[in-house]
């Protein structure tokens, strides 16, 4: 360190965030925007489409001279204008990057913008990409990164499948076979470039891999792209271990679900193992746990602001000490309308006359569905819920079958 670096100026990463919107409202942009303290980011627009990644200007503007600070806030705040994507194809296309993206955050931007009184759906610019992800475009330049919209593609004329093949062909052209073994047969991609788990669009890359001529791939977060041989049960029960490392510690969750390659596209597999296949729903309830806290949260505020009175259920997860199998339980009660979440089992609880009095019975979701399937209505959003505002009839309750815990 030189002398006079001990002297330069340097503001917090919070002041600095502060620093940022000042100059950009200075230069006529008045998009919303929203300081993320966690990611080091701000979320820029009514939908938070765009993403303006801090870590590289912070650096720049802390080295620069005073003099030259503004130069730096200029580089790295130009494309903020009209959401920094240009209006025309030929001019954004180099740009364009393929980026897969876990539903529950589309799921943030539907409900938050709802509580805006201005609802979107992020569908129309997303792919489906098994359960629980989804794939959409970015427009990625150096200095940020913007989610392609429907306006997007309206104004370019094209599909989004269309586009689509552009951002592949752009990803190939960046991508090296850069793969390292972790040991019992997994094998994992290192690109470090917020494009790791796009590569498994890549079939050429993935066989190239050496994990066999019918790989399982896991793509557990947006810098993790993990394969292993099918034919080792103790290959994918070692790669899962690895995803949940992945999930739990690095963020940026993508999708807790297995894939194989088909006709060249990556679909949702599962595994024939029994041990395998307990390890992946394990995996699968305890993310899902995750997304419906989430959901239930924004729910909440949003019949708060709307004066709906309906009750948002929990999806809790309970553990079997012997087995260390999760199971997932909600609760429907007489008399309260709901939102159920998809769980394993649901409490029926039928309320006595005296308060703190009840009755119940515990039904698979399979026996919910046959006894009263028809009372239950399918609602927009991820992970899926069900609006019930009327109870099944006795007889049909108790000729439906119990479960236990």
């Amino acid at each position: 360190m030189g002398f006079f670096d001990l002297f330069k100026s340097k503001p917090s990463t919070h002041k600095f965030a502060q620093i940022v919107i000042k100059y950009a409202r200075n230069q006529g942009i008045a998009q919303t925007m929203h300081f993320d303290e966690a990611e080091f980011r701000l979320v820029v627009g009514e939908n938070g489409s765009h993403i303006l990644n801090l870590h590289n200007a912070y650096r720049d503007y802390c080295a620069a001279a005073k003099s030259q600070r503004d130069h730096v806030l200029l580089k790295y705040t130009a494309s903020l204008q009209v959401n920094g994507i240009p209006d025309d194809f030929a001019s954004a296309s180099k740009h364009l990057m393929p980026s897969l993206k876990p539903c529950g955050q589309g799921e943030y931007l539907r409900l938050t913008s709802l509580m805006q009184d201005k609802p979107m759906s992020y569908q129309q610019a997303a792919l489906p990409f098994g359960d629980d992800a989804m794939l959409m475009l970015a427009y990625d330049t150096e200095h940020s990164m913007a989610l392609v919209n429907q306006s997007n593609y309206e104004s370019w004329n094209i599909s989004l499948e269309d586009a689509l093949k552009v951002a592949l062909d752009n990803l190939r052209d960046r991508t090296e076979d850069k793969f390292v073994n972790l040991g019992e047969g997994v094998v994992a991609g290192v690109w470090e470039d917020a494009y790791d788990s796009s590569r498994i669009l890549l079939p050429d890359l993935i066989y190239r891999a050496g994990c066999g001529s019918d790989p399982v791939l896991m793509v557990p977060t947006r810098g993790r792209l993990l394969l292993c041989n099918a034919n080792s049960s103790t290959s994918q029960l070692a790669m899962l271990e690895h995803a949940q490392s992945c999930m739990e510690q690095e963020g940026r969750v993508v999708s807790a679900g297995m894939y194989k390659l088909r006709d060249g596209k990556a679909v949702s597999y599962v595994p024939e193992n029994a041990d395998v296949l307990d390890r992946l729903k394990n995996l699968q309830t305890a993310q899902r746990a995750e997304d419906y806290g989430s959901q239930k949260e924004l729910l909440e505020a949003l019949h708060d602001k709307t004066q709906e009175d309906i009750f948002v259920a929990s999806y809790t997860v309970l553990k079997n000490n012997d087995t260390d199998k999760l199971t997932s339980l909600s609760t429907w009660t007489q008399g309260v309308v709901s939102l159920l979440p998809k769980t394993d089992l649901v409490a029926m609880v039928i309320p006595g006359s005296q308060e703190g009095e009840y009755t119940s019975k515990i039904l698979s979701w399979d026996d919910l569905c046959s006894t009263a399937g028809e009372l239950m209505q399918k609602t927009e959003g991820y992970p899926e819920r069900y609006l019930v505002t009327e109870f099944p009839a006795q007889d049909k309750l108790d000729a439906a079958t119990e479960s236990t815990l």
